[in-house]
């Protein structure tokens, strides 16, 4: 515990360069006479820390001082290199540099070892160069706090322009999308990019300062109504897309040739879009009204294409 205060102090040192002794131990929560204790085992590790009285004294770093390696442990060391490279999946960010220079502070040789047990790579499999340019659109929309505009195509199907101010880029489950206040809805929408067409950054700033964004993904309330018991039947050749579609525990082996989903999901456009997917590959034994929306679904497809 009195380790990650010493880490934590030193790193408001960095930040900040100085900080009175009152303020820490509000801070931290525990007396003054800790934090002396504190700033007292700092300085025997080697830190140049010292403190000042008077109107501007306080707890001071020397300046130009630069973080001893020895000072993180070896495993934070490779935490921090593990998320560095995985910062190098995300379209046009480059961490080369930063990452070079880590390994080189760090333990570099016990670090590439250590970095090697997992690659993380968010980018599809038939990425186009018009998703990247997007998204480095975004990025800099966001960072630059400029509003954007573009055509949206909801889960409907249904094309409408929209005005957002841009907050954040998040990965979801498969996908990128762009968080940010809809004005045209006059709430906080999730966009995804795929979905979006004829986008513009426009030459406005966003002029509301937003303090309270709510989690865009976080929803813990299912509506018992939207909630149904399904019993589905799938040949093996799509396992895969079994699996990746609904979750392991509801996945059972009924006999050689088939597998079972059987379980409580919820009944939404999602769900009926992810059993259309499957065309003639699924067997809807429960409930039987699912069944029958599956081939009106299908009919209504067949019907739109002339066949």
């Amino acid at each position: 515990m009195k380790s990650n205060r010493l880490f934590e102090i030193l790193m408001i040192l960095i930040h900040k360069r100085k900080m009175t002794s009152s303020a820490l131990a509000t801070h931290f929560e525990v007396s003054l006479r800790t934090i002396y204790r504190d700033i007292e085992a700092l300085s025997i590790a080697g830190i140049p820390v010292y403190t000042t009285t008077g109107k501007n004294g306080g707890v001071h770093l020397m300046d130009n001082y630069v973080l001893d390696k020895s000072f993180i442990p070896d495993k934070e060391q490779s935490e921090v290199l593990l998320a560095l490279k995985s910062l190098s999946t995300v379209p046009n960010i480059d961490e080369t540099k930063v990452l070079s220079r880590l390994l080189a502070l760090f333990d570099q040789k016990q670090n590439h070892r250590n970095l090697d047990w997992v690659e993380v790579d968010f980018s599809r499999w038939q990425s186009t160069d018009h998703e990247q340019e997007l998204f480095n659109q975004l990025k800099q929309a966001i960072l630059n706090k400029q509003v954007i505009q573009f055509d949206y195509i909801n889960a409907m199907g249904e094309e409408s322009m929209r005005t957002v101010d841009p907050l954040k880029l998040i990965f979801k489950f498969k996908d990128w999308y762009v968080h940010g206040y809809c004005k045209n809805k006059n709430d906080f929408r999730m966009f995804k990019l795929l979905r979006i067409k004829n986008y513009q950054t426009l030459p406005l700033k966003i002029e509301k300062e937003y303090m309270h964004v709510p989690i865009p993904y976080q929803n813990n309330y299912v509506d018992p109504n939207h909630m149904i018991h399904v019993e589905l039947l799938f040949p093996k050749n799509v396992a895969h897309k079994v699996y990746e579609w609904f979750d392991s525990q509801y996945i059972f082996n009924e006999n050689e040739q088939q597998l079972r989903v059987s379980g409580t999901l919820i009944k939404d456009d999602w769900f009926f879009s992810s059993l259309l997917a499957f065309g003639s590959d699924i067997v809807v034994e429960e409930p039987l009204y699912v069944k029958a929306e599956l081939i009106r679904r299908h009919l209504k497809a067949a019907e739109d294409l002339g066949l």
